[in-house]
């Protein structure tokens, strides 16, 4: 069969106008085509890791532990047989807490034992455990101040043998804390803090305490 030389011509003129296109994106793209040096390639994928390692960087990554220990005085009240004691002790604390995912939030368990105190025929132990959270932030240059709430449970001793008094309770109390710190380091601060303490329960002699304490805390 022939073809029709106006249809051979109309192909002719499409591979011309095709070819043409062709060409002119060859020679566009060479126009846009820019050397890039080894060292410019690899500073290129250096970055695009980066950029993944940071988008991939989970939560916990910033959270930081804290473990600190201190020397803790607690005023004590005592209320039994219709009368009042208010007895002082002096003891170590110990304390271990995190960051909430926040710099300014934190969670802290603080255990303090004040050991045993005899005075003629009295004695008086005592013991705490405090769960807290708190909240922290800056005064001015090295110094911040802190704010912490939470439950404590007070493990008290108390008799004389005189008198046929023998308190040996444990009593939960409601604990408000505040203090200061300075940051003498990147990963170490020193401070003081003060708390009171208020009984949970009606029926224990151990109705509330005063506390202070200096503690010197490191952050990991």
């Amino acid at each position: 069969m022939q073809i029709p030389k106006s249809v051979l011509f109309v192909l002719a003129i499409s591979s011309a106008l095709f070819t043409s296109t062709l060409v002119q994106a060859a020679s566009d793209n060479q126009g846009d085509y820019q050397e890039v040096s080894y060292d410019d390639l690899l500073n290129e994928l250096s970055a695009k890791k980066r950029a993944v390692t940071k988008t991939t960087k989970s939560d916990l990554d910033e959270v930081r532990l804290h473990a600190g220990i201190g020397y803790a005085n607690s005023f004590t009240n005592i209320a039994t047989q219709n009368q009042n004691f208010n007895r002082h002790a002096a003891g170590i604390q110990l304390s271990v807490g995190m960051d909430l995912f926040s710099p300014n939030w934190y969670s802290e368990g603080v255990f303090r034992n004040y050991g045993q105190n005899s005075s003629g025929s009295e004695e008086f132990s005592l013991r705490e455990i405090d769960l807290k959270i708190g909240y922290t932030n800056k005064l001015e240059s090295i110094w911040s101040y802190t704010l912490s709430s939470g439950l404590s449970n007070r493990f008290l001793k108390f008799s004389d043998a005189n008198t046929a008094i023998n308190v040996d309770e444990t009593t939960p109390s409601l604990v408000i804390s505040t203090g200061f710190m300075g940051q003498i380091h990147r990963n170490l601060s020193i401070g003081a803090e003060v708390g009171a303490r208020s009984a949970l329960v009606n029926r224990t002699a151990d109705k509330n305490s005063f506390d202070f304490a200096f503690r010197l805390t490191t952050s990991l």
